[in-house]
């Protein structure tokens, strides 16, 4: 079985796209969240995870999942252009019998870098969006935190990130604004500022880049060119479809091509916040932000 590919990024960073994107030009499947409980029976445990808690169990649970042996419709969620209970067994029956998969991508296993490059020598694709733009996008995405609650994401970061004694040194300085995070937007910004800092870490150690959500709106056929060399494609071989029409077209959403979206270049980073936050909820994330001198979000925050 070849080294798979990973896509990790936090919640509604555009792992999704992005997955889409690496799917349709290297041809095949990147599952859909193993970890999530609909196929993982130990997702709470895993969810923010090292991976090194987890170990043997962990590693057969991905392999087996690489291997086709849980063709639960779930993993396929990125690539079924319909809700999931209304496409047909025989046609999802036919994409897991007729596709090859290629990897997966995850949103709560950005600390597993290290367990993910070891055991399964994995190809990893780390993803980061501005923390205004993701916070915004949770706040109409009512039903995110629905699979534990929000209370129970908040504990189990807790303790599988910012008390885990592998990251114990690396997070000491910024322990106290992580104590004291008492609002839902505080909390949240937190969990951001946590994961980005340490995977951020851990890419150095190994040599990884990091991929930028709003670089893919700004220069989107550079920055997939640079992607689909980066995992092994042909980054010669584009077409506009692979990156702005998303296979899961439940999502609502054409990349790139509304009106909107298309004047990134012109309007900034806040189109994706601007009347979603207000200005005292963007200092909070702000305040947040800098206090974990998060250097490649820094200079966006100084203004």
């Amino acid at each position: 079985m070849s080294p798979p590919i990973v896509v990790l990024s936090f919640g509604r960073s555009g792992s999704t796209w992005v997955s889409d994107i690496i799917s349709k030009n290297l041809g095949g499947l990147l599952l859909f969240e193993p970890l999530h409980p609909e196929t993982c029976p130990f997702a709470q445990e895993a969810c923010y995870s090292d991976g090194y808690e987890l170990g043997d169990r962990l590693e057969a649970f991905f392999r087996h999942i690489m291997a086709k042996g849980d063709r639960h419709r779930w993993l396929l969620r990125n690539h079924l252009f319909n809700p999931l209970e209304s496409v047909s067994q025989a046609y999802v029956d036919m994409v897991w019998e007729e596709s090859r998969v290629l990897g997966f991508k995850e949103i709560r296993a950005n600390m597993m870098i290290d367990w993910l490059i070891e055991r399964l020598h994995a190809r990893i694709v780390y993803l980061v969006r501005h923390p205004a733009a993701v916070i915004a996008s949770l706040r109409r995405r009512r039903n995110f935190w629905n699979e534990f609650g929000f209370e129970t994401h908040w504990r189990l970061f807790l303790q599988h990130v910012a008390a885990h004694a592998r990251y114990g040194e690396a997070l000491a300085p910024y322990r106290p604004i992580i104590d004291q995070a008492r609002t839902r937007i505080q909390r949240e910004a937190v969990m951001w500022a946590a994961s980005h800092k340490l995977a951020s870490l851990a890419l150095a150690r190994h040599g990884l880049p990091i991929f930028y959500y709003e670089d893919f709106y700004a220069f989107p056929f550079p920055t997939t060119r640079k992607l689909i060399a980066y995992v092994g494609g042909d980054p010669a071989a584009l077409h506009p479809a692979h990156i702005f029409v998303p296979s899961m077209t439940t999502i609502r959403t054409v990349h790139g091509l509304t009106s909107s979206e298309s004047d990134f270049a012109a309007r900034g980073w806040a189109i994706f916040w601007e009347d979603i936050l207000a200005p005292d909820e963007l200092a909070e994330i702000k305040r947040i932000l800098l206090a974990f001198d998060l250097e490649d979000y820094r200079a966006l925050f100084r203004a």
